[in-house]
């Protein structure tokens, strides 16, 4: 089965790494090892399937040297990919999304739009081995083997529903950086007996006295790890750091948008006990925990300027990361430094490509991951269909 290009992986950089090709004429293949293509993206954004988002800059990921010039040739082509494939797209909170809010949607307009421009969807087939041959490539899989004189490995990782395919590159000289759960929940024992209470409040992480995120949201809290999309915003910054061997330490501010004078005055005039009078702020629940940690005992006008300082500056300690199965994305991929950062082409093997989550690129939660799926499979096929001077 011969083939100008073929793409290895069919989910979202992988998909429209085919779409930009095939459009441009040429004679596309895309291998996805899955029973049907595009599974993350339909999960994506809790079924709303979050594109993008207007804050993208290299500044929100791991690596932003590199990016950066990816995300500069893709500025502004994001709306125009998607209405070529028949989407409106609108905001929320920053967050890009289809217009309906339905990931669905996006699947089969993505889908549809490979199929129309010509490109051949291959599911349930599994790739074994990666040939470089003298005028190409011979890509043998569990249907065959497929010829063709491009790669594109748009694998993804083995987050959620992911296969991990990374080992498929080892033979033609390529590492991978060490990986970890990224856009997850932390695991942490340090508030317990508030399983399924959610709070507003703010989130630091320190590396030693070095505050290396803090950002107000909803958290989550489970019992024995927090949640929800504040936690999941501080994963990545923490597994970034894990992955350098520094283990973070975190505070929780519960009442961020009132000074530790204001609390304390509050409480100072309380007649009421310290759970109960933490209740003002607090779940229940939270507020048992909150003043456990304080140890304080009887009326709240007695422990006034502890339970303050307690509820400004709830210390926790973390207890590694989540398994990959249960993270959005992976912190890590192939190493940055055996790929060309304009094209995404391998400076070991020519011919051969990488994009999104197969590379050690990790982005924030909002959007940002799809959005380098997106950027980089741009990038990707300008320069197999001779559009970028190198």
């Amino acid at each position: 089965m011969k083939f100008q290009d073929i793409v290895i992986g069919g989910g979202a950089s992988g998909i429209a790494s085919a779409i930009l090709l095939a459009r441009k004429g040429r004679r596309v293949a895309v291998l996805e090892a899955q029973d049907r293509a595009l599974k993350k993206v339909l999960a994506s954004g809790n079924g709303r399937c979050n594109l993008s988002n207007v804050g993208v800059c290299a500044d929100r990921y791991n690596n932003p040297d590199f990016v950066r010039s990816v995300l500069d040739a893709f500025d502004g082509r994001l709306v125009s990919f998607f209405a070529s494939a028949g989407l409106e797209l609108r905001q929320e909170d920053g967050r890009i999304y289809p217009y309906s809010f339905c990931s669905g949607n996006v699947v089969n307009a993505l889908l549809d739009a490979a199929d129309k421009a010509g490109a051949v969807l291959r599911c349930g087939v599994k790739v074994m081995r990666i040939d470089k041959k003298d005028n190409g490539f011979a890509v043998v899989t569990t249907d065959g083997v497929y010829i063709g004189e491009n790669v594109v490995f748009a694998t993804g990782s083995n987050a959620t529903s992911g296969v991990d395919s990374l080992a498929l590159l080892a033979p033609l000289g390529h590492k991978c950086t060490k990986r970890l759960a990224a856009i997850s929940y932390i695991p942490c024992t340090s508030v317990k007996g508030a399983s399924g209470v959610r709070a507003r409040a703010a989130l630091t992480l320190f590396d030693g006295d070095r505050k290396v995120f803090c950002r107000q949201g909803e958290l989550l809290f489970k019992d024995k790890a927090l949640s929800g999309i504040l936690a999941f915003e501080a994963s990545s910054v923490y597994s970034r750091l894990m992955r350098r061997g520094i283990k973070c330490a975190g505070a929780i501010d519960f009442v961020p948008d009132k000074s530790a004078g204001e609390v304390e005055a509050f409480f100072a005039l309380s007649d009421a006990d310290c759970v109960q009078a933490l209740c003002a702020y607090l779940h229940k629940s939270l507020a048992a925990a909150v003043a456990k940690r304080a140890g304080t005992e009887g009326k709240a006008r007695d422990n006034a300027a502890i339970l303050a300082r307690t509820l400004k500056n709830y210390t926790l300690g973390f207890d590694g990361v989540c398994d990959i199965k249960n993270a959005q994305v992976v912190c890590g991929g192939l190493e940055l430094t055996d790929f060309d950062p304009r094209t995404m082409e391998s400076t070991k093997v020519k011919g051969l490509y990488a994009t999104g989550e197969a590379l050690d690129v990790d982005g924030e939660c909002g959007g940002y991951n799809l959005h380098w799926a997106w950027a980089s499979a741009y990038a990707a096929a300008r320069a197999i269909a001779g559009e970028i001077n190198v």
